[in-house]
C-alpha cells in the first residue's frame, strides 16, 4: 500500500496527455506523469438453466483529457505552431483580446470564450472550427472525430491547391522560355520581318529599310530588333579614341539571292565542321561609298572571280575580303566616308597568322584567316559573306536626336538620287564631309581666304597637296610654324597633340576641322573659326 507521501507527490505531477489511452510502457514515464486508474464494473449473470453466478469485469471506454491539465503552450493565442500534434500536447487559450473602439472610450473588449459563445448558439448548430484559426479555437486533442477528419482533408486540399499553383507557374515560365527562344531563333535565322520584308523576300531585288533611333520600346520590333543589333555592334567595339562617332541611321538591307547563298554556305560548313564553327560573327567592311550599293546587290568578290582586286595592296594576310569586328579599324582605310558595312561572315576554321603572307591563298584545311593581333578577318568564299546593314555614321555634335522613318523600304531603283534621308528635317539638307568636299573641289574660284595662311596637321579627305591647291585656288595662302594665322587640324591630331597643333594654341590661333575650308568655299563666304573646332 503507497504511503501518504507517495500519493501526495504523485497528485502534484502533471496529467499524461493521452489520458487512459497511453500505450507507453518505460517505467519512467510514469513517474513523470499521472495516468488516471482504469474504471471497472462488476455486473451479474443470471442463468435460467442454473442459479450460478459469476463475475464479469468489463472496462468503461476511456475519455479524452479535457484540457484544463495539460502544460499550457508558451506562445498562447499567438502560436504559430503547424503541427497538428502540438495542438495535441500543449493548451492555448479560446479567447483573445481584440482592439475595438467603443463609444465608452474603450479600446479594447475581449471576444467571448468558446464556452460563453455556445451559450449564446442556438442548439444543433455545430460550429466550423477551421474558419477561425487553429490557435484561436478548440485544442486538436478536445476535436470531434468528424471535426478532425474535415481539419485533414481541408490540410490536403491546401496542399493540393499549391502544388496546383506551383505547376501553374512553372508552365507560363516555360511557356515565357518557348517564346524567348522562338524570338532568338528568328532573329538569327532572318525570320523576325519588318514591315515589307515578306513581300521583299519574295521578289528578286536587293531592298533597303532605312531605320532609325526610336525612343518608344516596343516589345516584339523587328524594326527595333535591327536597329539595335547593328548600333551595339558599332558602339560596343568602337575604340575609346573614336568614342566620338554616332549613328544617324541603319539601313537594313535585304537580298534574296545572298541570303539563300548564305544559308546554303552556313549548311555545307555545318556538314564540314560540325555545329560549334558554323556560327557567323558580325563583322565591318570599309570601302568606297559608291561600293556599296554594287556590293549589297550582287555581293563581295572572292580570289579566283571575275572583278576581285585589293583596293590597298596584295592582302597582307591572304589573297581575300578583309573584315573586322572594329569598326574604326575599318575607318582608317575610308578616309572621310561616313558608311560602313555590317554583315554576317562564317570564319569557320581559323587560320591565325604570324606574320606578312602577302597575296598567300586560303591555308590548307582551314576556311578564313586571321592576322596576329586577330582585328582582321580574311574571308576566302562568297557564300560565307551576307551583306546586312549599311550603318550611316557621323562625328557627334550637340545633343543627341531621335529620328523616325519615313520610308518602310525601298529598292535599289529608288537610291538611284543618292538621298540620304534620315527622317528628320535637319538631317535631310546635311551632308557628309566626304560629300562637302567633293562640292567645295567642284566650286568655282572664288577669294575667299585672300587673308588666311593656314597650316595644315593630320589626315583629311584630301591629300594635303590637294588641300594647299584647294586653298591656293579660293585666294589662300600656305604658311609656316613661324608664320600662319589659321591650323586646319584632324580630330586625331587634337586628340594625340602634334608639334602644329601645340604651336597654335601657344600662339592663341584659331584651329579648325576641314570643314570649316569646305563650307567656306561652298558658301562663298569665310566663316566663323569658333564654330569648327575639332572636336567629339
Amino acid at each position: 500500500m503507497a504511503s501518504p507521501a507517495k500519493k501526495a507527490k504523485a497528485s502534484t505531477l502533471p496529467t499524461c496527455p493521452y489520458g487512459g489511452r497511453c500505450y507507453r510502457k518505460n517505467p519512467e514515464h510514469f513517474k513523470e506523469f499521472l495516468h488516471p486508474p482504469k474504471q471497472t464494473t462488476d455486473t451479474t449473470s443470471t442463468s435460467d438453466s442454473n442459479d450460478s453466478t459469476k463475475r464479469a469485469k468489463t472496462k468503461t471506454k476511456p475519455c479524452l483529457p479535457d484540457g484544463k491539465n495539460l502544460p499550457p503552450c508558451k506562445y498562447g493565442a499567438s502560436c504559430f505552431r503547424k503541427n497538428l500534434l502540438h495542438f495535441a500536447e500543449f493548451s492555448h487559450p479560446t479567447a483573445v483580446v481584440k482592439k475595438v473602439t467603443t463609444g465608452s472610450g474603450s479600446d479594447t473588449d475581449p471576444i467571448d470564450s468558446d464556452d460563453e459563445k455556445d451559450k449564446k448558439k442556438p442548439k444543433g448548430k455545430a460550429e466550423d472550427i477551421l474558419k477561425r484559426g487553429m490557435s484561436l479555437v478548440k485544442k486538436y486533442s478536445q476535436m470531434s472525430e468528424a471535426e478532425r477528419k474535415e481539419l485533414i482533408k481541408q490540410a490536403f486540399e491546401a496542399k493540393q491547391k499549391l502544388q496546383d499553383e506551383l505547376k501553374e507557374t512553372q508552365d507560363k515560365v516555360k511557356e515565357k522560355e518557348k517564346e524567348l527562344e522562338k524570338m532568338q531563333h528568328q532573329v538569327s535565322s532572318g525570320l523576325l520581318l519588318v514591315e515589307g520584308e515578306k513581300e521583299a523576300l519574295e521578289g528578286t531585288k536587293t531592298v533597303y529599310f532605312k531605320l532609325m533611333a526610336e525612343r518608344n520600346h516596343k516589345e516584339g520590333s523587328a524594326e527595333q530588333t535591327h536597329f539595335r543589333l547593328a548600333e551595339s555592334q558599332f558602339y560596343r567595339l568602337l575604340s575609346g579614341t573614336n568614342s566620338h562617332y554616332t549613328i544617324k541611321a541603319v539601313e537594313y538591307v535585304v537580298n534574296p539571292e545572298l541570303m539563300a547563298q548564305f544559308k546554303q554556305g552556313k549548311e555545307d560548313l555545318k556538314k564540314m565542321r560540325g555545329e560549334e564553327l558554323s556560327y557567323p560573327v558580325l563583322a565591318f567592311h570599309g570601302t568606297k561609298v559608291e561600293n556599296i550599293t554594287k556590293i549589297c546587290e550582287t555581293g563581295f568578290k572572292v580570289p579566283g572571280e571575275k572583278g576581285f582586286k585589293h583596293a590597298t595592296d596584295t592582302g597582307w594576310y591572304g589573297k581575300g575580303v578583309y573584315f573586322s569586328e572594329f569598326p574604326d579599324y575599318c575607318m582608317g582605310y575610308i578616309k572621310g566616308a561616313d558608311k560602313l558595312l555590317l554583315c554576317q561572315v562564317l570564319p569557320g576554321k581559323v587560320f591565325h597568322c604570324k606574320k606578312l603572307i602577302h597575296g598567300a591563298p586560303l591555308s590548307k584545311g582551314c576556311d578564313s584567316h586571321t592576322s596576329p593581333d586577330k582585328k582582321e578577318l580574311v574571308i576566302f568564299n562568297s557564300y560565307h559573306i551576307l551583306p546586312c546593314y549599311v550603318v550611316h555614321y557621323k562625328i557627334h555634335t550637340g545633343e543627341f536626336k531621335y529620328g523616325t522613318s519615313k520610308e518602310k523600304g525601298k529598292n535599289s531603283k529608288d537610291d538611284d538620287d543618292g538621298d540620304d534621308d534620315d527622317g528628320d528635317d535637319d538631317e535631310d539638307d546635311e551632308l557628309s564631309v566626304q560629300d562637302k568636299c567633293d562640292k567645295a573641289t567642284a566650286a568655282a574660284k572664288t577669294k575667299v581666304f585672300k587673308t588666311q595662311r593656314m597650316l595644315f596637321t593630320g589626315s583629311f579627305c584630301l591629300t594635303q597637296k590637294e588641300m594647299t591647291d584647294l586653298v591656293v585656288k579660293h585666294g589662300g595662302a600656305i604658311g609656316t610654324p613661324g608664320n600662319f594665322n589659321l591650323c586646319v587640324a584632324s580630330l586625331g591630331s587634337v586628340d594625340v597633340p602634334t608639334a602644329k597643333f601645340m604651336k597654335a594654341e601657344e600662339k592663341n590661333i584659331p584651329v579648325v576641322s576641314e570643314e570649316f575650308l569646305y563650307e567656306s568655299i561652298i558658301n562663298k563666304k569665310l566663316q566663323d573659326p569658333d564654330n569648327y573646332y575639332p572636336s567629339a
